[in-house]
């Protein structure tokens, strides 16, 4: 009986070892080729000037300003780059900049992370400008009740910075006067990893109360391509406070045109999320605010946003009111989104990875698989282990 035992043992291992190469062979490597293959064919098709790309305005709110001018469509993402002054962005983590017309988070690189296995492959290109070949920013601003200022910051506002470098060590302060007795500062800080911290603040220098409500959006345009995995959600996502967790493909918000989820939601997150990457607007957890997704077909390319809105706040003569934001702009890696969502108290915020319909049983399994493989250094041999481990159990 031993014996037979010990046979079954070691053929039960066998063919473990047995799936996972064939697997690698059959689907896993074929899938990766084949996305490779249509990335750089949409690289080659984006080589060619279009007509104009439309800018998303703030969400919809009373008296929320319009969209912006059309960004013409350029041939190179560093073409787009060169349409606004910039300031850097230096971290362990991230290289990039933000631009000053608009004060946009627009151009986010993942230092740690390739296009390719081969090292000497060109960094992860995450975020991109409006007018590039693939525009995914985030924008920031102030929206103004019926009969309110209209001189507010916008997409083409050009905003002055105290710095020409934002490190996680020192944050970037950019101002901008209206010249009708509104004075907006933006705070921008960045840790070493992928958060941003951005607090937009308005001082009334003026002799009347003035009424504003904060916003903050991430955009997408263009056609978006998916793994087509039916246990990964890739799309717009978020939890939004108790509603809980918000998957919506990009198919369904094309046929939808908009998502706007119940008012005052206290607590969690709203973005976008692909297979290895997310950017995620994570409001005040105390807060209440709005949120919404969207989708627009005008133009040359289509746009898809989430957008969250704060409640509006009336700054009197001589007072000064100010909002808080963050954006996650980075890899899905498990260690950093558990970290801040402890550190933060951001609600749910680890479901920003997709652990499927039996996370209490997939997100631990991971953390024991994760745990082996930083001790032989091989995700194989890892999955292999846990694999026998779990054989054990059964037995």
């Amino acid at each position: 009986m031993q014996k037979e035992d010990n046979r079954n043992f070691i053929l039960a291992l066998a063919l473990s070892f047995i799936v996972i190469v064939a697997w690698q062979f059959f689907y896993a490597g074929p899938q990766t080729n084949k996305q490779r293959e249509a990335q750089q064919t949409r690289e080659q098709q984006s080589g060619a000037p279009t007509a104009t790309s439309p800018q998303p305005g703030a969400p919809v709110a009373p008296g929320a300003p319009a969209p912006a001018p059309a960004a013409p469509q350029v041939e190179t993402r560093e073409q787009a780059l060169a349409q606004s002054p910039r300031v850097v962005i230096d971290t362990p983590s991230i290289a990039g900049s933000i631009a000053l017309i608009g004060g946009r988070i627009d151009d986010v690189s993942l230092k740690r992370y390739r296009e390719t296995v081969n090292p000497s492959s060109p960094i992860i290109k995450f975020m991109s400008p409006s007018g590039s070949p693939h525009p995914l920013y985030a924008e920031f601003g102030w929206a103004a009740t019926p009969g309110g200022p209209t001189n507010l910051p916008n997409a083409t506002t050009l905003w002055t910075a105290d710095s020409n470098r934002l490190t996680p060590e020192k944050p970037l302060t950019l101002t901008f006067d209206s010249g009708q007795g509104l004075l907006f500062k933006r705070v921008i800080s960045v840790d070493a990893n992928a958060m941003f911290t951005v607090t937009d603040s308005v001082e009334n220098k003026g002799t009347a109360p003035v009424s504003l409500a904060n916003y903050a959006l991430i955009s997408r345009h263009g056609a978006q391509q998916v793994a087509g995995y039916y246990i990964l959600h890739e799309g717009p996502v978020g939890v939004i406070g108790e509603q809980g967790l918000q998957e919506i493909s990009y198919a369904q918000l094309e046929k939808d045109k908009i998502k706007q989820f119940n008012k005052g939601a206290v607590g969690g997150f709203l973005g976008f999320t692909d297979k290895y990457w997310a950017a995620a607007l994570i409001p005040d957890q105390k807060v209440p605010y709005d949120a919404r997704v969207s989708f627009d077909p005008a133009g040359a390319l289509k746009r898809y946003q989430t957008d969250i809105l704060t409640p509006v706040q009336t700054i009197e003569p001589g007072k000064t009111v100010e909002s808080m934001t963050r954006l996650f702009s980075g890899a899905k890696e498990v260690a950093a989104v558990d970290g801040y969502e402890k550190s933060l108290g951001i609600k749910s915020f680890d479901l920003l990875i997709d652990w499927g319909w039996f996370y209490f049983i997939t997100k631990p399994l991971f953390g024991v698989i994760h745990w082996f493989y930083q001790l032989t250094g091989n995700f194989g041999v890892a999955i292999l282990i846990v694999t026998v481990l779990v054989k054990i159990l059964f037995f």
